[in-house]
């Protein structure tokens, strides 16, 4: 990608690129997948959730303080098209959510919408950046794979990692990629940008 479609690409997408932010929240559904996991029955005591929350808040803080410091800030326009995507994307995480708790269908209903929230991303990078659409597309596709094990007959598969039902392990990968896509954007935001300056 040459300097100008790089410079643009950069501005139209600038926070999405600055991977770090998405850390905060990956870090927030790991720790509380974890927590989860280990309660039996209705959890009473809420107080260990609301301490990782804050702290995922301050670690949020942090992070944003330090992009504004040494990148500076862009403001950009929101589009409705995203506004409608994100919309989209939690209500069919909300609805996957609530079937998946009957247990009345054996596929992973929530594990193909993160599935599809991963791809979606994927191909806005199609052509500008490579290596973000590769890892979006790969994560994705390593989602959907799981989402349908149980199709072949390989059931509970999460039970190997000590997790006691899909819905906390696919909530346990989709933080975990998030922290991921968040590094690898991370990567290639700040090795970006030298170039831009340079060019400037």
């Amino acid at each position: 990608m040459n300097s100008i479609q790089q410079t643009r690409f950069i501005a139209q997408n600038y926070p999405f690129l600055q991977g770090l932010r998405s850390i905060p929240s990956g870090l927030l559904l790991l720790a509380i997948t974890l927590w989860a996991n280990l309660q039996h029955g209705p959890a009473r005591d809420l107080t260990l959730p609301l301490l990782i929350a804050l702290g995922c808040l301050v670690l949020y803080i942090l992070i944003d303080q330090y992009y504004n410091r040494a990148f500076g800030r862009v403001k950009r326009a929101i589009f409705h098209a995203e506004m409608f995507l994100q919309v989209v994307c939690a209500i069919l995480a909300l609805g996957a959510f609530i079937i998946d708790t009957t247990d009345h269908i054996n596929i992973s209903l929530l594990g193909l919408v993160f599935a599809v929230i991963f791809a979606s991303g994927s191909f806005w990078y199609w052509r500008p950046v490579k290596v973000l659409f590769i890892s979006n597309l790969s994560l994705a596709v390593f989602m959907a794979l799981l989402s349908l094990l149980p199709v072949v007959g390989i059931r509970d598969w999460w039970s190997i990692f000590g997790l006691k039902h899909s819905l906390l392990a696919f909530s346990f990968l989709f933080g975990a990629f998030c922290v991921i896509s968040g590094v690898v954007s991370h990567i290639y935001f700040v090795r970006s940008l030298p170039a831009i300056q340079e060019a400037s």
